[in-house]
């Protein structure tokens, strides 16, 4: 009880990512509107003006979209550039409150960032699944994806199998398989994801 409650204030005290205000000034800073960039990440108008006044709390997938659009990596739609404390060790290092914290889709899912500032083929979150949360929209391309249920029970769908996991276990598959987690209990879980998929992606 006490290790739930600690981690519950932890979470509070991270930074909220502010999506939708990072978005619009990469936009602007690249002098495109809102229909180019629309355009150029194969998404609706409608959906880059929701993300950018934060009507809506865009999917992996939409993120993933917009950020090749930008040319820029995952962490620019999440932070400042000057974010990061340590400069010396901000490109290889995450300290623990300087995790951003952003929003996912319409179910209540969270994802806390722990890669590094920058650029990295390889990315690692924690993902906060409250109870009947799930991933809607997955990345699919070539590479692997990985992970460890921290806190509660997931259902991970890879192709047609499906298996119930638990605190402590573990899973690792090609991400070109199509997959989904979902937290069908009545509890808060939590899930360590490690991927490295490569562009080119294919978009579910």
């Amino acid at each position: 009880m006490k290790a739930t409650q600690a981690r519950k204030k932890d979470v509070s005290e991270l930074h909220h990512s502010d999506v939708g205000a990072r978005l619009r000034a990469l936009r602007i800073g690249q002098r495109l509107s809102v229909n180019e960039l629309a355009m150029r990440a194969g998404v609706s108008a409608g959906t880059v003006s929701q993300v950018e006044r934060n009507k809506a709390n865009p999917s992996v997938r939409i993120l993933e979209r917009l950020r090749q659009a930008l040319s820029v990596p995952l962490t620019a739609l999440l932070e400042e550039d000057d974010a990061v404390s340590d400069p010396v060790a901000g490109d290889f290092v995450r300290k623990a409150d300087e995790r951003p914290l952003f929003d996912v889709g319409k179910h209540g899912m969270q994802k806390e960032l722990l890669s590094p500032h920058g650029d990295h083929d390889l990315k690692m979150m924690i993902i906060l699944l409250p109870a009947g949360a799930g991933s809607d929209e997955v990345l699919v391309g070539v590479g692997e994806k990985a992970g460890l249920v921290l806190e509660g029970t997931v259902v991970l769908h890879v192709g047609d199998r499906r298996a119930v996991l638990r605190a402590g276990d573990s899973f690792q598959f090609k991400s070109t398989v199509p997959h989904s987690v979902r937290n069908e209990s009545g509890e808060m879980a939590r899930v360590l994801w490690i991927m490295n998929t490569l562009p080119p992606v294919v978009h579910l």
